[in-house]
């Protein structure tokens, strides 16, 4: 399992994205993680690694107590997958933020949201995750 770190200082926001994982080894670890950012419900953390054992998959969970969100996202079958599911999360990410600090929408800044939470996942990421 890799676990990679965003910050988004200007928002005063952390994410963490977990990636290359195998559901399977890492159950234990992937659960404390779930129930670290407030998944407590047993049934939906067996729905969630059900749907992460799967390739082209992703979850985000954010949780406003600690300004901040955690990205799982899954192998995936190539590139254009991968970066499918990491920018449909990274949209969950934004939306998180731009809720919680009451941006509008269909403003600049949640559009420079989205655009530097992006930038952050290439650099801090890097390359797909896939087979």
């Amino acid at each position: 399992m890799v676990t990679k770190y965003l910050d988004v200082p200007q928002r005063k926001w952390g994410v963490v994205v977990v990636l290359d994982y195998d559901v399977e080894y890492e159950y234990r670890d992937l659960r404390a993680i779930m129930m670290s950012f407030g998944l407590l419900d047993e049934e939906r953390i067996e729905k969630s690694m059900r749907i992460l054992s799967e390739p082209n998959t992703g979850m985000t969970i954010s949780n406003n107590d600690l300004c901040m969100s955690v990205i799982f996202i899954s192998d995936a079958t190539d590139a254009g997958e991968w970066w499918d599911t990491s920018l449909h999360e990274i949209y969950h990410v934004s939306n998180a933020i731009i809720d919680y600090y009451g941006v509008p929408y269909e403003s600049e800044g949640a559009a420079y949201l989205m655009g530097y939470l992006t930038k952050e996942f290439i650099e801090q990421v890097g390359e797909p995750c896939y087979d």
